[in-house]
């Protein structure tokens, strides 16, 4: 039973796993919808370019191979395809994001003139395998965005097939830059599941940063990439991502990182092109929602402070008073504002945003000691959206939910229908009703849906006791990968927007 009833919500019956929630208040899924729609065909685990190419070879070499309709065959045949890519990039070094390379570092630490993989590459859990999942990055990571990408589709008893056109052209363009020499001692090492240490050398040009600069492998990965003429809306928003990043890496005059390009994209103002600035909007109020789950998890954060200061816990009510009257302690005069007053008072152009984010990630400090950052920041936020109708509705439209689900849209209308009360008196309410509360139900829902006891407190005879502490962490937005997709087909390097990257971008947007 949740808080409402007062009821222990530990349930005697079962034995607790202790799990952390990496979302307790169920605020983040409003905006990984919203980064999704952003940058698809990219995900967080999908980390070099050039897998989208092997996988279409691999389906199409297995194609050519006699092969059996046996799904157990495929997954063995792409099984061995992995660990052999993940042998050749351990031998070539500095090859990152490949799939089972601690795996392979180990075993060509054992200097076997010829490597046998072939149990390393078997389901049986007796052994040490490459990589625990059943279908390997491909069907943990990669297989999903290349539907989405038009290269794969599902075929005939489960077996997943690169498609007629697209999948095949870009195993074709693979074939074509690694030659027929090449290709043919990747097909009997993969059919072996055995490759002589001296090969490995002689596969070197299938590994993701081998890819040719020149070759129309490169030109078949720009263009999916970046949209065509009869691109999908999905390919359209993938495209504007993709140059707004090329476009930060131009401005920055470097390789830019994730929360380079987050901020750059939400503090520039224009790009000079409707469809990029359009994008551009539905980055920012992507990024809103982020700030403010970060703020909403530092007062979750504080709560969870305040239960722990005493051994038996607080009571709701007593957490309600304490918040209050530590802000009319802490900054009396602001504490006493309405929220409309502070409000009006934040420029929401020059606030420090980024400084205020990073203090409430830092696990430095004091959740207390943060509170007034939170605030200010939801604040600034608020009238930062107020202010800007082209913000305001695309908010309301990207972020808007439904049912249970709780964004900076649903949170800034409960704050705003209550904008006349006092600072204090606001947050301390805010803080039970649509923290404290909504943590409860949240992990009610996961441990009845998943049997996952991500509970940071616990409700004894009334009163709260923390059982986890809890730091704000912000979502990763797909964007160390698509950067790492640009460097991959050369239209990113250390100093910004390469000559054919600047070219991309001269294109129509």
């Amino acid at each position: 039973m949740g808080l409402g009833g007062q009821v222990n919500a530990e349930p005697e019956w079962t034995e607790r796993a202790d799990k952390r929630g990496l979302d307790p208040l169920g605020m983040q899924n409003a905006g990984i919808a919203l980064y999704q729609s952003l940058l698809p065909g990219i995900s967080n685990v999908t980390l070099r370019m050039r897998y989208y190419g092997y996988y279409c070879w691999v389906s199409d070499a297995y194609a050519q191979s006699g092969a059996t309709d046996e799904f157990t065959a495929w997954r063995s045949w792409v099984r061995r395809a992995e660990a052999l890519y993940a042998l050749v990039s351990s031998h070539t070094k500095g090859q990152g994001g490949v799939g089972g390379v601690e795996w392979a570092d180990r075993r060509l630490g054992l200097e076997e003139n010829v490597i046998d993989f072939a149990e390393a590459a078997s389901n049986d859990p007796s052994v040490v395998k490459y990589l625990r999942q059943s279908l390997g990055v491909f069907g943990g990571a990669y297989y999903s965005q290349m539907v989405e990408m038009g290269l794969f589709r599902q075929g005939d008893h489960g077996i997943q097939r690169a498609t007629n056109v697209s999948g095949r052209a870009a195993a074709d363009a693979f074939r074509s830059s690694i030659g027929p020499d090449v290709e043919n001692v990747l097909l009997e090492a993969i059919k072996s599941a055995r490759i002589a240490r001296e090969d490995l050398t002689r596969l070197e040009p299938i590994v993701p940063s081998a890819i040719p600069a020149t070759s129309s492998e490169r030109e078949t990965y720009e263009s999916l990439l970046f949209a065509s003429v009869d691109a999908t809306k999905h390919d359209l928003s993938r495209s504007a991502s993709l140059k707004l990043i090329l476009q930060t890496a131009e401005a920055l005059g470097r390789r830019p990182d994730a929360d380079g390009i987050r901020w750059h994209l939400f503090a520039t103002e224009t790009f000079g092109d409707e469809a990029l600035d359009d994008q551009r909007l539905r980055w920012e109020a992507y990024h809103c929602q982020d700030l403010f789950q970060v703020a909403a998890a530092a007062l979750l954060e504080w709560a969870t402070d305040l239960m722990a200061e005493l051994d038996g816990g607080r009571t709701l009510a007593e957490i309600e008073e304490e918040v209050r009257a530590r802000l009319r302690s802490a900054e009396p005069e602001d504490a006493e504002l309405t929220w409309s007053g502070l409000r009006q008072g934040i420029d929401p152009i020059s606030f420090d945003y980024r400084g205020a984010f990073s203090r409430l990630t830092s696990r430095r400090g004091t959740a207390e000691q943060k509170a007034w950052d939170t605030i200010r920041l939801i604040a600034a936020l608020d009238q930062r959206i107020v202010q800007r109708a082209d913000l305001r509705a695309t908010t309301k439209r990207e972020l808007g939910v439904h049912g249970g689900g709780r964004s900076i849209v649903t949170e800034l209308a409960w704050i705003d229908s209550r904008a006349d009360a006092s600072v204090s008196d606001l947050i301390a309410s805010y803080l039970i009703a649509r923290v404290v509360r909504r943590h409860s139900w949240v992990a009610m829902q996961k441990l009845r849906r998943q049997r996952d006891y991500t509970f940071l407190f616990e409700v004894h005879d009334g009163r709260l006791v923390r059982r986890s502490s809890y730091t704000p962490v912000p979502t990763t937005p797909r964007l160390f990968p698509a950067v790492q997709f640009l460097v991959d087909v050369g239209l990113i390097d250390g100093n910004g927007a390469t000559a054919r990257g600047r070219a991309v971008l001269g294109a129509k947007a």
